[in-house]
């Protein structure tokens, strides 16, 4: 199976999210950007409950920005891929780097995307969005910094995922709804799309707008 593209990918988890929750009573979906958005436009719409960002960034490495050692969220909550860390010997030292220099770019993005404004939580249903997921670290953070806030129920909805990573992201979620679920060693979430060309801020922007005249944006911030 494999998606037209992500708002394809959104309609699909429509009737998974629908079938999974008993009510949608008091409920928010938090995208991811930038591949979230356009799937949580898509369920937003369908389900009739507003969505908002989460801001997190990949932990990178100062000296090879390849190398992804875990994701950090606006309010500091990390993942680290200890794994990753024991194989290449990196010092505490070199984490903390990387941690400043990524925090510092998430709340750039806050404040470009959001105007530095982040969504009250407190007591709410929240359903997370993101057009999938391979190792799971900015999930799991995104998961972390929800929680954080005083969500009472959080859920991951994804439309696909490697069946390695359910383990690792349930220790933070409530439920996880992935209608396509990979048993492979070798995952990629591009190859479960025809459509999964990278989005760029214009066309974010496009579907905040879009929202926002649709109403369809949350709107209790702080």
């Amino acid at each position: 199976m494999k998606y037209k593209n992500r708002r394809d990918a959104g309609k699909h988890l429509v009737d998974n999210i629908k079938s999974h929750l008993d009510s949608l009573e008091d409920s928010l979906i938090i995208a991811i950007p930038r591949g979230g958005v356009p799937i949580a436009y898509e369920v937003s719409k369908n389900i009739g409950v507003p969505f908002y960002l989460a801001i997190t960034k990949k932990l990178t490495l100062p000296s090879s920005p390849e190398v992804a050692i875990g994701a950090i969220a606006a309010d500091g909550s990390y993942e680290l891929n200890k794994r990753v860390q024991k194989y290449r010997g990196i010092s505490d030292d070199v984490i903390q780097e990387a941690k400043k220099h990524a925090l510092e770019k998430v709340k750039k993005r806050l404040e470009k995307y959001t105007e530095g404004k982040e969504p009250i939580v407190e007591n709410k249903k929240v359903i997370v969005i993101d057009d999938g997921i391979a190792t799971g670290y900015t999930a799991l953070v995104t998961g972390k910094y929800v929680r954080n806030r005083g969500a009472d129920t959080i859920i991951l909805a994804i439309p696909v995922c490697p069946k390695s990573s359910i383990k690792r992201i349930r220790k933070v979620y409530n439920k996880v709804i992935c209608p396509l679920r990979i048993k492979t060693y070798s995952f990629a979430v591009g190859r479960y799309y025809d459509d999964f060309h990278q989005n760029n801020d214009k066309e974010l922007y496009e579907y905040l707008q879009k929202a926002h005249q649709e109403e369809l944006l949350y709107t209790h911030l702080e």
